[in-house]
């Protein structure tokens, strides 16, 4: 009954009619409103209708008054009720439609679909939290999707003739360049070169292949060099990414003279010189802008709402939010529940490439490809073993493949007495530690490979 009283109280019919009959006395300001506003906005049923028609008569090329509209409404049920003909000559011919101004109209009709769509949602939400067979987790997440629907922005589109386009683009360049370097992966820097804001770019490949060892490094390369990073972890606890990063920054910072083991941190069987050299470490990235973000499950909507929560933060203590990192994608769950797998992955790939617009960040989500690999003799990787959906591949700005001939090499060993076991060592010593890195897709460049090498010991990427 609230959400009822409320999504009635959330709406304005008189502009929605005035708007109508506007854009029926005056088809030339059509465009100005089409990119705003939806028929899906409008309360009132009919009247979306008749916006609809309008829209896409003019789309054409073909006029739209209340003559050329009759044939598309003759049968709809509510035109007979509303009058027939005659209410879409009223509404043309109002005092409303002659003042009123239809980009403010549409803004207002815009504005107060959202708020409708808010109150929905938080009932929702509402109702999820007065059943105790719901979730806590489940209740906030159906929330923040509400939230984030509403407090979403959207970049305004641009129409500027070709020349202009060019000029901004000079001018552009005028100004400082933003875009993520790691410094620490000095081969993927020159491959992929940086990662923009706005762009999405995913980091693909079997388990085992080195995919949040790869993350991590050059998370902390970005950060190190004052990039504001956000590590969204969604497989492994906050607790066990510490791990990975002390023995990654340890790899640097020696100690007593060797690197920390990864083993040794695991298990908590340091030496007097290893706690130090993982102070030490923990001293080297104090100030730096780097945030782990442990969540178990998020959905789209959610994540949203995280990524701009630390944006804020972030820009309060005066950085910038550069880099968000995901690991991994198919561990972020769709905001409706019910769908099958390629649809609730090509959500999920869409929200990603809409939060790296709408924050004006850039996104690297790391993704699991499908068993298909496995069962070709050239396990390299191929853009059609992103894992549940094409929309990944077709939402990426860039997409990265890791493959170690290694691990597979490891999984082929021949019995110590076979003959080939002495050619097989030989092999296995020429690629050990070896990381092919495949730049497969790249949407404003080149692709290619290159290597960099897994010091699988340390948990640290370098190259």
């Amino acid at each position: 009954m609230i959400a009822a009283e409320a999504g009635q109280a959330l709406s304005n019919v008189d502009s929605e009619a005035a708007l109508c009959g506007a854009l029926l006395r005056d088809n030339a300001r059509v465009d100005a409103v089409a990119d705003r506003l939806a028929p899906e906005d409008f309360s009132e049923p009919f009247l979306a209708d008749i916006y609809a028609v309008i829209v896409r008569e003019v789309a054409l090329g073909r006029p739209a008054s209340p003559i050329t509209l009759r044939p598309y409404l003759i049968d709809h049920p509510s035109l007979g009720e509303a009058g027939g003909i005659t209410y879409l000559n009223r509404l043309a011919a109002s005092d409303a439609a002659s003042w009123s101004d239809p980009v403010a109209l549409a803004g207002q009709i815009r504005a107060l679909s959202a708020r409708r769509a808010l109150v929905m949602g938080l009932d929702a939400a509402s109702a999820l939290a007065a059943d105790p067979a719901e979730s806590n987790a489940a209740v906030i997440d159906r929330a923040e999707a509400a939230l984030s629907a509403a407090t979403a922005t959207h970049a305004a589109a641009a129409e500027l003739p070709a020349a202009r386009c060019i000029q901004a683009m000079l001018a552009d360049m005028d100004g400082p360049r933003r875009g993520v370097l790691c410094g620490r992966i000095t081969a993927l820097d020159a491959l992929m070169g940086p990662m923009r804001p706005k762009q999405l770019n995913i980091g693909a490949a079997r388990p085992g292949m080195g995919k949040t060892a790869l993350a991590l490094s050059y998370s902390l390369g970005a950060a190190l060099n004052g990039h504001g990073v956000l590590y969204v972890s969604l497989e492994m606890s906050a607790g066990e990414l510490a791990m990975r990063l002390a023995a990654d920054l340890c790899f640097d910072e020696r100690g007593d003279g060797a690197p920390v083991p990864f083993d040794a941190i695991r298990d908590g069987t340091l030496t007097t010189a290893q706690k130090l050299a993982v102070a030490r470490a923990a001293d080297r990235i104090a100030d730096a802008p780097f945030i782990v973000a442990d969540h178990g499950s998020v959905t789209i909507g959610r994540l949203n709402m995280i990524v701009r929560r630390y944006q804020r933060r972030m820009a309060a203590a005066g950085q910038r939010l550069d880099l968000v990192v995901i690991d991994y994608l198919q561990l972020v769950q769709p905001d409706m529940k019910g769908r099958s797998n390629y649809e609730a992955v090509s959500e999920v790939s869409r929200g990603l490439k809409a939060i790296a617009k709408d924050h004006d960040v850039a996104v690297f989500a790391l993704a699991q490809l499908s068993r298909a690999v496995e069962q070709r003799e050239d396990k390299r990787p191929q853009l059609s073993d992103l894992r549940d959906s094409g929309q990944i591949e077709q939402d990426a700005d860039a997409v990265l493949f890791l493959y170690r001939h290694d691990y597979y090499l490891r999984q082929a060993e021949p019995e110590p007495g076979d003959a080939r076991h002495a050619a097989w060592r030989d092999t296995l010593s020429a690629c050990e530690g070896m990381l092919d890195m495949i730049l497969a897709k790249r949407r404003n460049g080149r692709t290619g490979r290159a290597q960099a090498r897994f010091h699988g010991a340390n948990q640290a990427v370098r190259g």
